[in-house]
């Protein structure tokens, strides 16, 4: 006989089983995700690799800067678009008409923020392009093919939280692979005829324009995208743009801030070329991230059990941190199978690489709190993120040389951590707050 006796066993395992079955079916997903994931990030990843070994280092260092330069208008065209379609998004998702709606207001905003962004950009990326070299003509091939990349990557960034946050996780797979895949499949081509960083910026963006077609096909399915504008997600978009936009031009900024100082007072193109070889490296975290946005994120944003929401808080962190540490320890102790990956011309990069990959780690962790604050809207004060980060990198700037890839680096890396600190804070006030939607 059973030490609980002979009822305690089927009440036990009534109590657990459905426990015990989510759980599994959870972690399958997960798997399941992780596995195609990886996939598609080494797909993405060879692209990037074939980049970095075939282009000599004044073609990569153009690429990188127009690779940095979009990601740049990219963001300032969110401005708090997104913090806006998932915080929204979360309450209204299985109404077709409603997130419709969401989603038509979003890209209203996004396109003409977008526009904005363009015209102040442009000219700075055409400086930094000419400064390291490249020729007028050029310069506007690689401004052109930026920009077609950007029209269509405005409404990706709108269209992509369709199938987020109603968990179709295969459909997003499909869509990332498909766009990994077409880039791969034609670079290699284009490396057997000609292959340039102007060529490589244009591949890039035809493989947007595919996953927008497919994406938009997706979407027009399951939610109305004829839907009008809605009055109150108007209101509510203009509050997220009003209070995030000095942060978004801030992050812009410090995002890329690696190679802005190195492009401005680097006296050679090889430096920048360095810098965007050893970024290359940060895919490594890029499965971490596909796993957040489309998985954890928006079940995130969609609880509303305030022990539960803890619960996920504590794993989704802890998981990212236990990642981020075996990558460190794995580039501190073996440094030389990361750079073999990039080829004979950065070998010798094996302190600048703990470096970068050390303000990755930071940048992840501060990413990753910033996503789950995001969700639910816990962004109030925000803001102090930009005079924290002033008042460290003042306190920095004497004693760095910014035509040193290692001390800029260290700028770098160094200026992450009141980010951190208040990315936290934040977390720790919403909690305190949480109120769960009626």
């Amino acid at each position: 006989m059973s030490l609980f006796g002979p009822i305690s066993r089927p009440l036990l395992n009534e109590a657990t089983t459905p426990v015990i079955r989510r759980a599994l079916q959870r972690a399958r997903m997960v798997g399941n995700f992780a596995f195609v994931q990886v996939m598609v990030q080494l797909v993405g990843f060879a692209s990037g690799i074939l980049l970095v070994r075939w282009l000599d280092q004044t073609e990569y260092a153009y690429f990188t800067i127009a690779n940095t330069m979009q990601g740049t208008i990219n963001v300032l065209a969110d401005m708090g678009i997104s913090i806006g379609l998932i915080s929204i998004g979360g309450r209204v998702w299985q109404d077709r008409y409603r997130f419709g709606q969401l989603i038509t207001t979003a890209q209203h905003f996004r396109r003409r923020l977008g526009v904005l962004a363009i015209l102040v950009v442009t000219p700075i990326l055409y400086w930094m392009l000419t400064r390291n070299g490249a020729s007028t003509t050029y310069a506007a091939v690689l401004i052109g093919a930026i920009l077609l990349g950007l029209l269509v990557q405005f409404s990706l960034g709108v269209l992509g939280v369709v199938p987020r946050l109603r968990s179709d996780v295969s459909r997003i797979q499909t869509i990332d692979l498909a766009g990994a895949l077409a880039r791969l499949i034609v670079l290699v081509s284009c490396a057997f005829l000609f292959l340039n960083a102007g060529v490589a910026v244009l591949v890039s963006s035809m493989a947007f324009l595919l996953q927008y077609w497919m994406l938009r096909r997706y979407a027009a399915g399951v939610i109305d995208l004829n839907a009008p504008e809605n009055a109150d997600d108007r209101a509510a978009m203009i509050g997220f743009i009003k209070n995030q936009a000095a942060n978004a031009v801030f992050f812009c900024l410090q995002g890329q801030i690696t190679v802005f100082l190195i492009s401005f007072f680097g006296s050679r193109a090889t430096s920048v070329a360095e810098v965007g070889a050893l970024g290359r490296l940060a895919m490594i975290f890029a499965v971490l991230g596909q796993l957040l946005m489309n998985i954890f994120v928006p079940a995130f944003a969609r609880c509303q059990s305030a022990v539960k929401l803890r619960m996920q808080y504590f794993a989704i962190v802890g998981g990212v941190a236990a990642c981020c540490a075996v990558v460190i320890a794995a580039a501190a102790f073996f440094p030389n199978p990361f750079l073999f990956v990039l080829g004979a011309k950065y070998s010798h990069l094996q302190r600048e690489l703990l470096l970068m990959l050390a303000g990755t780690v930071m940048n992840v962790l501060t990413g990753t709190l910033w996503v789950l604050n995001a969700s639910k809207a816990w962004i109030a004060g925000s803001w102090l993120y930009i005079p924290l980060t002033l008042a460290t990198q003042i306190v920095l700037i004497p004693y760095t040389d910014f035509s040193n890839v290692s001390q800029v680096l260290i700028f770098n890396l160094i200026s992450t951590v009141p980010n951190l600190l208040l990315n936290m804070v934040l977390s720790y006030r919403g909690f305190r707050t949480f109120q769960p939607a009626t």
